[in-house]
């Protein structure tokens, strides 16, 4: 008899990660250690971590012994049973959370803790995330704020004052340095773009911006490509016209892991590619 275990469901919806490489998976429970404690008997305890198959009978994933004195959170690789989730929803009846004492008879708590239980999925996402950002903000969900307009957006980007540049597009060779292509600080806050309500972290992050004048002759320390320092050779000497100078634009750029809730309110831990710009250059 198992009428002290604990069943927990989590819907994947089909086509949830149907663009996504599943990278890792966790299911992450709270024991409640101190209610554990008031049986003298029971400062060890064995959990033991079952899926749930389709005719009700269990499939043991992991047994594990935990000290009642051990912090509360527990995490379970179940990466595996995810990724066959994925491939067919209908295989997905959930887990069964059994604890036992060290004589195998189950142990027993009235104490429901507070800290529900998380699936987390780590995933690669192949797509742009321009598309999901806009797709987000253009959601008709209640629980997602509208556009900002023109003017809140003028708020949302705000590079340090200390390094603002000067607008001139300045050819000299003796331009300060300040005017010339580099990094510069911009931190993108989140709560001010209105995506808090969904974004759970970060709530800001430094994101960098390229700004400034690639001005003739390009230097090293502008890491102009061949086609740039070309470019640039013709816009100095004019020898056609409409020829712009070379623009500053990030020539590195880092991966950023946002945590969010998604349509169907299920909490998502995801990586995206090329949101950080750690270097700049000519091109």
């Amino acid at each position: 008899e198992f009428s002290d275990d604990h069943q927990y469901n989590f819907e994947i919806i089909n086509g949830t990660f149907s663009h996504e490489e599943i990278i890792a998976a966790e299911f992450h429970y709270f024991f409640d250690r101190q209610a554990f404690r008031a049986h003298p008997s029971s400062h060890i305890i064995q959990v033991l971590l079952y899926e749930v198959s389709k005719n009700s009978s269990r499939n043991l994933l992991e047994a594990r012994l935990i000290s009642t004195y051990s912090p509360g959170w527990e995490v379970f690789k179940i990466t595996s049973t995810v990724k066959k989730w994925r491939n067919s929803t209908t295989l997905n009846q959930g887990f069964v959370i059994e604890t036992l004492d060290l004589s195998g008879r189950i142990s027993r708590t009235r104490s429901v803790s507070v800290n529900k239980p998380i699936l987390i999925v780590f995933s690669l996402d192949r797509r742009r995330l321009k598309s999901f950002m806009t797709s987000a903000a253009r959601s008709k969900s209640p629980r997602l704020p509208s556009v900002p307009s023109l003017a809140e957006r003028e708020h949302i980007f705000e590079p340090s004052t200390s390094n603002e540049i000067s607008s001139r597009n300045t050819r000299s060779t003796n331009a300060n340095d300040k005017e010339l292509c580099a990094r510069r600080e911009l931190r993108v806050d989140f709560e001010k773009l209105g995506w808090s309500s969904w974004i759970i972290s970060p709530k800001y992050y430094d994101a960098y911006v390229c700004s400034g004048a690639c001005a003739f002759p390009l230097g090293q320390n502008q890491r102009p490509t061949n086609h740039a320092t070309v470019q640039s050779i013709v816009h100095e000497l004019g020898l056609m016209a409409g020829i712009d100078a070379p623009c500053c634009v990030p020539t590195d750029l880092q991966s950023l892991s946002l945590l969010y809730f998604d349509e169907q309110m299920n909490v998502v831990l995801k990586q995206y590619e090329e949101m950080v710009a750690v270097g700049c250059g000519c091109q």
